[in-house]
């Protein structure tokens, strides 16, 4: 329930500050006064896309405030707690658009998304407008009014997720099937490549060792020599020998008593270094051998391994990985027919569970629909449609190629169950009911929606109080009619808050709550005002309200319509 509203720089509201009590209040004004403002106002806080032509001209910002009283069910809790905010014992939702079209929001100072505010809309306010309306002639929306009647989203929320795991079921098939149309050709490439991979038996790092050995046999000659050569100059009286002779001098001469530091040991050091590398020498020349036939063949391996390399990834390692993948698809692919089979079983399992919830919500909806058009009738008695038929056709889906059979017709599945439907209407008796979108008037509409509503809300009545705007809902309606329709209204206001935008003096006088909404000029500027009117205020409104003057037989009958003659 909204206790504060709070508006500024929208449109030529300037500011304007509205304090709410429970019940059934009114907005009334001149037409062009502002009411349509402050309803767009609400739809802001409701997360409605902002357009920067609301700002205010020669403003940098419009902003929107709304106190409300923090919602109590599971799921806004739910929802509040996923934002980070605390409901507390207030709920604070604020909007802000700038000139330059920049739109950001907070609740409870937390800052949101304006998506965010869309899904908590619902559990504050509703509001009924010439857009929701508009709503009723989409015939899509007409089987989702009929579930919310009937309380059946849970069960087609349930019929929503055996379709999707079945759908996954389903493309995992269609996968496979499609796997074995093309096995055999992609079973004779993965033949190719690994008897190619395999009949080389390739070896980890063999490349390398192929290419050390390939040096060492094209330089055979000139290798034999550089070792022969570094072997001479390290044997003999200049090599290790003479170092082992010249480590002895210094261990002799530090007996002496004289002092050579690290010389000694800088000697041993070298000599084993190069005791070293005369033995890795001798190993070098040991290996050394001309063999041009062995040369040919590493040459000729080393060939073969580049050219598999170059095929399957690069590097000898990448090849080798490639072929355990053809292995593991050989093994999937030979597998793929008892995959099949698994899988229709399964899809055929998933398909008569979708198909067994899909009729049971089918019977469900016809069973919501019938108590929903009667009670509906029943509401449009009271504002001036009497005599009306309501009906609901559903209808299966049914397409050539769907994917279920019933009665011996092929239907097609979706998310929401297998049926279409559509709200089917004769305003007057002896004519043949039709499509509501295409016949009902702009009035009967408006009097179809706020009936269908009336219903629905009353199925919730535990639920939280809710903030209700009704702009022109009064649309084609007069007489006894709008006095029907005030009092339906107030009704709702005994259960929720309700604000209404009318025009008729007959729903005005049912408000517990009377605003008026007005404009003038301050500054050479054009601003609105509202202001609660009471007692001889509102008289003189009512009587504006009636038309024909503000004489006293007008007065008189204003203060009838108000209970205080």
């Amino acid at each position: 329930m909204l206790g504060e509203l709070d508006v500024r720089n929208l449109g030529i509201i300037e500011h304007i500050h509205l304090s709410l009590g429970e019940g059934f209040g009114v907005l009334t004004g001149e037409t062009g006064a502002g009411k349509s403002l402050l309803v767009q106002s609400l739809q802001l806080l409701a997360g409605v896309r902002a357009e920067t032509e609301q700002v205010r001209s020669g403003c940098d910002r419009l902003q929107v405030e709304g106190r409300f009283a923090p919602p109590r069910a599971a799921a806004a809790c739910a929802l509040l707690a996923e934002l980070g905010v605390d409901g507390g014992e207030e709920l604070v939702v604020r909007r802000e658009v700038t000139a330059s079209g920049r739109s950001r929001a907070w609740v409870n100072d937390v800052a949101v998304t304006v998506g965010a505010l869309q899904r908590l809309a619902p559990w504050l306010l509703s509001i009924d407008g010439q857009h929701e309306q508009r709503g009723l002639a989409d015939p899509e929306t007409h089987l989702q009014v009929v579930d919310e009647a009937g309380g059946l989203e849970a069960l087609r929320g349930e019929v929503g997720q055996v379709f999707a795991s079945w759908q996954q079921v389903a493309g995992r098939l269609q996968q496979q099937r499609q796997a074995l149309a093309s096995r055999r050709d992609r079973l004779d490439v993965i033949s190719f490549q690994s008897h190619e991979i395999e009949e080389a038996r390739l070896q980890p790092a063999e490349d390398l060792a192929l290419r050390e050995e390939r040096s060492l046999l094209r330089h055979a000659g000139r290798i034999a020599e550089l070792a022969a050569g570094a072997l001479q100059s390290l044997g003999g009286e200049g090599g290790s020998t003479a170092l082992a002779r010249a480590a002895r001098a210094v261990r002799d001469l530090e007996q002496l008593g004289l002092g050579l530091g690290q010389t000694g040991d800088d000697l041993a050091q070298a000599q084993i270094l190069a005791e070293e590398a005369e033995r890795a020498l001798q190993d070098l020349a040991g290996r050394v051998r001309v063999d041009p036939t062995r040369l040919e063949a590493v040459e000729a391996r080393l060939a073969t391994l580049e050219r598999l390399t170059r095929k399957y990834g690069g590097t000898l390692d990448t090849t080798l990985a490639h072929l355990d993948a053809l292995h593991d698809e050989r093994a999937r692919l030979e597998a793929v027919e008892d995959d099949i089979a698994h899988l229709e079983n399964e899809d055929r399992a998933m398909a008569a569970g979708y198909l067994e919830l899909a009729l049971q919500l089918s019977q469900a909806r016809r069973e919501a629909a019938a108590t929903f058009c009667r009670e509906v009738v029943q509401v449009l008695a009271r504002v001036g449609m009497p005599r009306v038929e309501l009906r609901m056709e559903l209808r299966r889906l049914e397409a050539p190629g769907g994917d279920l059979v019933v009665g011996g017709t092929r239907v097609e599945a979706t998310p929401f169950g297998i049926d279409g439907g559509e709200f089917f209407i004769s305003p007057n008796p002896g004519e043949e009911a039709r499509p509501m979108a295409r016949i009902a008037s702009g009035g009967e509409l408006s009097r179809l929606h706020l009936a269908m509503r009336t219903v629905l809300r009353e199925r919730q009545r535990d639920g939280d109080r809710l903030t209700l705007l009704f702009d022109e809902v009064d649309s084609g309606i007069g007489g006894r009619v709008a006095d029907e329709l005030g009092e339906l209204l107030a009704e709702q206001g005994r259960r929720h808050q309700v604000l209404a935008v009318t025009h008729l003096p007959q729903v005005a006088v049912r408000a517990g709550t009377h605003f008026v909404v007005g404009k003038a000029s301050r500054n050479q500027r054009t601003v609105a005002h509202a202001r609660v009117v009471e007692g001889e205020e509102r008289v003189e409104e009512i009587v504006r309200m009636l038309g024909g003057g503000a004489t006293d037989t007008a007065r008189a009958h204003a203060r009838a319509l108000l209970g205080l003659a």
